[in-house]
């Protein structure tokens, strides 16, 4: 029999993830022969708001890379309370931790908006690492780059108040959601006030409350799960406050 010919979706799906990893904060710097080995192994997946990605095994070793849409991680404590560690938008990967054996896995992962994602096996990744160790620099740049991240998030929640705090989460999602509008800068995701009361660890009614004030002093603007931007400069200097 003849080979079969790939369909035209298929060819499609092959650029597009080709696009998408040049792009990536990750694989961006990876030499062309290396991204195209690693596409041999990928898949790319689509994915409605609110699906669970890897539902059939959350503990598969792969990396996720974000094409279009938002990949939500968040995990559920014993009482059912959810948490949200981060948003992440395109260009973006996760998880690192899993190119590492034998993690415990405490997140899941959900398409916070209609999303098309990258599923990449880790061993295909380490062994293009591997095979150019000087690649484990951006790996090593990325995951510090989080790191500190995550502690000033920490301190934030221990120290900072609660104006700070709300102030700090607007400015990370304007720096990775921020398109410039007349009226400002529009976050390109759909946020709701139970959305920033699951990331902070607050009441919905606390967040409303917030929400209120920095619209009171025309910082921000809020429609229907959607917030813009009006006075980026003051909304730093919220964040920044002590």
């Amino acid at each position: 029999m003849p080979p079969r010919k790939p369909s035209p979706q298929a060819g499609e799906d092959a650029a597009l993830m080709a696009h998408a990893l040049c792009l990536n904060e990750l694989f961006r710097h990876w030499p062309v022969e290396r991204r195209n080995a690693l596409l041999k192994s990928a898949r790319l997946e689509r994915y409605n708001r609110r699906t669970q990605v890897l539902s059939h095994d959350r503990h598969r070793r792969e990396l996720l890379v974000v094409v279009s849409g938002c990949l939500e991680i968040s995990s559920l404590s014993a009482l059912g309370r959810k948490y949200v560690n981060a948003l992440l938008g395109p260009g973006q990967v996760a998880p690192l931790v899993r190119l590492l054996e034998d993690v415990p896995l405490a997140y899941d992962y959900h398409a916070h908006e209609d999303s098309v994602i990258i599923h990449l096996p880790c061993d295909a990744v380490i062994a293009g690492l591997d095979a150019e160790p000087v690649l484990w620099r951006d790996v090593a740049r990325l995951g510090l780059q989080r790191q500190r991240l995550s502690v000033s998030v920490l301190q934030d929640q221990m120290l900072g108040s609660v104006h700070r705090r709300v102030a700090a989460t607007l400015l990370n999602l304007a720096a990775i959601y921020g398109a410039k509008q007349d009226a400002g800068l529009d976050l390109r995701v759909r946020l709701s006030q139970h959305d920033l009361a699951a990331m902070l660890g607050l009441s919905r009614q606390t967040i409303n409350k917030e929400l209120g004030a920095l619209v009171e002093a025309g910082v921000i603007e809020l429609a229907y799960k959607r917030v813009t931007v009006r006075d980026a400069r003051l909304l730093r200097e919220i964040a920044a406050a002590d």
